[in-house]
């Protein structure tokens, strides 16, 4: 009592509830951690997609003397100018594993790119952590509705490229979210993947109708020193028809493509407000037309039958039958949106939103429209279109490259509205009467147009092939304009590193050499906007957040961000 009062030491008994106290809350922190790891291992578990087992002989790899051309067992890669062909053929077990070895370094080069748009995109860590989280939910069991073919190739390609694998989600579970771009890339707030695509015919003399010719591009949302390598794939399936694709690595679906009955498909992804289905990504289902459609009609059987996970816009062309129509497709309500326009008619075209009346009232669908290059570039192919003159292979082309606006405005090089935006991952030229084939070299659609004689590579592929003519590169790639437009590029990337760093001042400098190069960039006045902000000359950004919104369409996310600064800054 005495060494109590005198400030003694704690009892004995209450040290021991302390600790004992402890002990308890840490074994209660340490369960609920280990409950928490299992909680999160078994959701891993179950959302992972995982492949049937497949087996495939191993075949023997052959590299030729110029390192051109890769062979392994019937199939091989050549490298064609800067053009890749892939020839794979077989069961879907061989083609799949083909392509997985064939391709892999390929695919691991794409794959770099589109993480780190990914990563730039979910730049913080908890928002990246619950998109990916949600996106393993929704597409748990996904692969189920592909068909047990292409599943198995999937599967064999998924074996032969393990470094498709990340992380806890395996090599099969990404390939198969590759397939599903165009459901993947819809979630976004931003347009990120859009596309065009018409067919036109016109009358040689009196009753003939002439070749039908196709054209069609493909834009993704990368940075403008990223090129996807541009891959010419020959699918030889057992049992099926031939068909040519132009893709990417680890693309197994169809994007654009024709088969050796002249049946062409190219998708323009859409946009709906309906929630994703329970069906297969679109492109395995245009393959699917490749692999069995003899006519025209019969593709449009199979799309309007196809389960869908997503709507999407697809361009159907029969070479044979000189015949084109439009089918725009929703995900759910197949008997009423899944519909078929411009039949009889000599021209069709698409973008990327739906035009008939089933879609007039969808939002997301009107969002695209107004909001996004779209309905600009679909007025703008309209006035091309509807031009007089000669159709054949080069007027296609100069459509393809087109870089001006509606009544013919200058936009400015590399403008989103523009057909040509310089950012084009893909074009393609068919002529599908005759069986020939145009794919352009890059950059954009700006370099030359290679041929390719579709009656051979979808024939007898000993026959020789058919004298046939490149279509020229576009005398801008040559031009100082051109240059100056790269070196603008250059000097926004600089002067964005300099603004990061903390030196507005000196970033200034760079963009106004980018400015005076190329003013009409619209990131360029995005980036003025920030470095005029950081220096306090509040009008002076809110000019070029301006300029920047009207440059811009699409990105609706960083669209409501550079509205909220220009409203803070009192503009």
């Amino acid at each position: 009592m005495a060494r109590l009062a005198l400030g003694g030491t704690t009892p004995r008994g209450s040290d021991n509830a302390v600790l004992a106290l402890l002990r308890a809350s840490l074994a209660l922190l340490g369960t609920a951690a280990v409950l928490v790891a299992l909680l999160y291992s078994g959701y891993l578990n179950y959302t992972d997609l995982d492949g049937p087992e497949v087996e495939v002989a191993a075949e023997t790899f052959e590299v030729d003397e110029t390192g051109r051309e890769l062979r392994y067992g019937r199939s091989h890669l050549t490298r064609d100018g800067k053009i890749w062909r892939l020839h794979v053929q077989g069961s879907p077990e061989q083609i799949g594993d083909a392509r997985g070895r064939l391709t892999a370094r390929l695919f691991e080069q794409l794959d770099v790119q589109v993480r780190s748009r990914i990563e730039e995109r979910y730049s913080a860590w908890l928002e990246s952590w619950t998109a990916a989280m949600l996106t393993r939910w929704d597409y748990r069991d996904a692969d189920r509705r592909l068909g047990e073919p292409y599943r198995r190739e999937l599967a064999a390609m998924a074996a032969a490229m393990p470094e498709a694998q990340i992380d806890r989600a395996s090599a099969y579970h990404r390939l198969f979210l590759h397939q599903s771009f165009d459901s993947l890339t819809a979630r976004l707030d931003d347009v990120v993947i859009e596309g065009a695509a018409f067919a036109m015919i016109r009358k040689r003399g009196g009753a003939e109708p002439g070749n039908l010719l196709v054209g069609r591009s493909l834009w993704f949302d990368l940075q403008h020193d990223e090129e996807l390598d541009r891959l010419v794939t020959v699918v030889r399936a057992d049992g099926r028809y031939p068909f040519v694709s132009i893709g990417w690595a680890g693309l197994v679906g169809v994007v654009t493509g024709v088969n050796s009955r002249g049946i062409f498909v190219a998708l323009d992804p859409a946009r709906t407000d309906d929630p994703l289905e329970d069906g297969a990504p679109l492109p395995i289902a245009l393959r699917k037309v490749l692999e069995e459609a003899d006519t025209l009609e019969h593709a449009v059987e199979i799309l309007r039958a196809a389960e869908l996970r997503t709507a999407g816009i697809v361009l159907v062309a029969d070479g044979p039958q000189r015949k084109a129509v439009i089918v725009e497709m929703a995900a759910r309500d197949r008997e009423d949106r899944r519909v078929v326009r411009g039949e009889d008619e000599l021209t069709v075209w698409a973008t990327d939103h739906l035009l008939r009346e089933p879609f007039e009232s969808d939002l997301q669908n009107d969002w695209v429209r107004r909001y996004s290059s779209s309905g600009y570039r679909y007025d703008r192919l309209g006035e091309l279109l509807g031009a007089g003159g000669e159709v054949d292979a080069a007027r296609v082309v100069s459509i393809l490259r087109d870089r001006r606006g509606i009544d013919h405005a200058e936009l400015g090089l590399g403008n989103p509205n523009a057909l040509e935006n310089l950012r084009i991952a893909q074009a393609v030229v068919l002529d599908a009467t005759a069986m020939v084939l145009w794919v352009c070299e890059g950059p954009s659609a700006l370099g030359r147009f290679k041929a390719f004689d579709l009656s051979r590579l979808l024939g007898r592929e000993d026959l020789r092939a058919a004298p046939l003519e490149d279509l020229p590169a576009d005398p801008l790639l040559y031009s100082e304009e051109y240059r100056d437009w790269l070196e603008a590029i250059e000097a926004i990337d600089h002067a964005r590193g300099l603004l990061n760093r903390g030196h507005p001042e000196r970033a200034l400098i760079s963009a106004q050499v980018a400015h005076a190069l190329a003013p009409d960039v619209g990131e360029l006045h995005r980036l003025l906007g920030d470095i005029e902000r950081e220096l306090g000359h509040g009008e002076d950004a809110i000019v070029h957040y301006r300029r920047y919104l009207e440059l811009v369409p699409g990105r609706r996310r960083e669209q409501n961000r550079v509205e909220g600064i220009i409203a803070e800054l009192g503009g």
